[in-house]
């Protein structure tokens, strides 16, 4: 199996416990250097996570796997289009450099960063974020010059036409696309843009006001909570199993680990291109369902393929499909002391 495999960086989990066992499928590592504003808000770095953030790090670029820095906060305030930013950048990257770990890759949402990046340092290839949502040939066509390789928009990831058309695309003009594989995100979420603006200013969580308000941040937990579980069979997550079919098509597959509570499951998962257990534990952000969503019983449904690659799951028209997959690949979650658990439980707190 090729290296197609990029991991977020985590130490909530030993990073390279987690990792050794997979080196040979495992591409790039990507992360947030100690000071950059990224796609997720940060804890705090202590000394000890900046030790262990550079020791991860060279054991990777040691063990033949690239380094992918991300400044790809969807939100720089005033300082968007400034010397102040493109000081900063290039003080990071120097940092990363003074290090002996000088990424091979740096994944934006900027256009600036990308220009400033493109001359102050042109051996670094520039990828263009998943969270700038770049769904078109055409769109691709009017940033040309800017990037050298691309995350696919995130609704379409599933669909198999679609990624050998950009896929066929990227080749074809010297690009390289990836995809992500375990987003629990909902398909087409309204809130994603609003979402991805808070992590971009390091917030993640609920805030007084928004309890005062009866405002939910994360719309894919409301929309849960109100029963709606088929919508997470109508999402873009990809199951281990079905990455050989996208494989051919794309450079790089993009595991979401970096805030996860269980980051070497979804690696090994991944990695080893099978998972025996409830599938809503790989995917990022993590919800537990009052049922266990079994990964082979859905696998092994004639409805799965339809589902997977369903052209009308952006304007659904309720077939009935997804409800009789979900029907037939439930689990119950038992609890020993209250039976059949209701409580939902999703990663992000408040």
């Amino acid at each position: 199996m090729e290296r197609k495999l990029a991991v977020g960086w985590f130490d909530n989990e030993s990073f390279v416990g987690a990792c050794a066992p997979y080196a040979e499928r495992i591409k790039e590592v990507y992360f947030a250097w100690p000071g950059v504003t990224a796609s997720r808000p940060m804890d705090d770095w202590t000394p000890a996570r900046r030790e262990q953030i550079v020791a991860d790090l060279k054991w990777a670029r040691e063990n033949g796997i690239e380094l992918d820095a991300i400044f790809n906060a969807s939100c720089y305030g005033d300082i968007a289009i400034s010397e102040t930013l493109a000081d900063h950048v290039t003080q990071m990257l120097n940092e990363m450099d003074a290090a002996g770990l000088l990424p091979e890759h740096l994944t934006t949402t900027s256009p600036f960063i990308a220009t400033v990046v493109r001359r102050r340092f042109p051996s670094l290839k520039i990828r263009f974020s998943i969270n700038m949502d770049i769904a078109s040939e055409i769109a691709l066509k009017y940033v040309d010059e800017l990037f050298d390789g691309f995350y696919a928009g995130r609704n379409d990831h599933r669909r198999l036409d679609y990624v050998a058309r950009m896929g066929a695309w990227a080749r074809d003009h010297g690009k390289m696309m990836g995809l992500q594989a375990n987003s629990g995100c909902l398909r087409n979420c309204p809130f994603h843009q609003f979402h991805n603006n808070l992590h971009g200013h390091n917030r993640m969580g609920q805030s007084a006001a928004g309890e005062k308000f009866g405002f939910s941040v994360f719309r894919c937990r409301t929309n849960y909570e109100r029963g709606n579980y088929e919508d997470f069979l109508r999402a873009i997550w990809i199951r281990p199993e079905d990455l050989p079919l996208y494989e051919p098509h794309v450079g790089v597959i993009k595991l979401a680990t970096r805030r996860h509570p269980n980051p070497a499951k979804i690696v090994s998962a991944y990695a080893m291109r099978s998972y025996d257990g409830d599938l809503t534990e790989i995917m990022d952000p993590f919800f537990r369902f009052p049922m266990i969503v079994d990964n082979y019983r859905l696998g092994s449904s004639p409805l799965w393929p339809e589902v997977r690659e369903c052209r009308d799951a952006d304007n659904c028209r309720n077939c009935g499909k997804c409800a009789s997959l979900l029907k037939a690949c439930s689990l119950s979650r038992f609890n020993d002391e209250t039976g059949i658990t209701k409580e939902f439980v999703g990663f992000f707190k408040g």
